[in-house]
């Protein structure tokens, strides 16, 4: 079963709302905002590709009170590598649009 690590502000994790689900594994994904030192949350792929507008909602209200001027949000892993800058009025749309490679690949393990 494929997970994805989420190293993002504990704010997001909270806005997410999403339940503990899956462990950590070589088959992991990281989603990681650069310049963010947060403990990190592990979730299933499936759980989510399920939350995909609720997680580009809440790193979008995150970064709207973020007041650096540019932040990087990278997700590795098998078959996934994508940077995405954020300024701070990134919308919900792009967000969806930059991160549509991780919920339409084949990463689903």
């Amino acid at each position: 079963m494929s997970t994805i690590l989420l190293n993002v502000p504990q704010e997001i994790i909270d806005e997410l709302g999403i339940p503990y689900e899956g462990t950590r594994s070589v088959e992991a994904i990281v989603l990681a905002i650069d310049g963010v030192n947060f403990a990190a949350s592990v979730v299933t792929l499936a759980a989510l590709r399920i939350h995909a507008s609720k997680l580009a909602t809440a790193i979008r209200n995150w970064r709207q009170r973020d007041q650096r001027p540019l932040v990087t949000l990278t997700v590795k892993g098998p078959g996934i590598d994508l940077t995405i800058e954020l300024p701070r009025n990134v919308s919900k749309a792009q967000l969806l649009d930059q991160l549509r490679p991780l919920f339409d690949g084949d990463h689903m393990g």
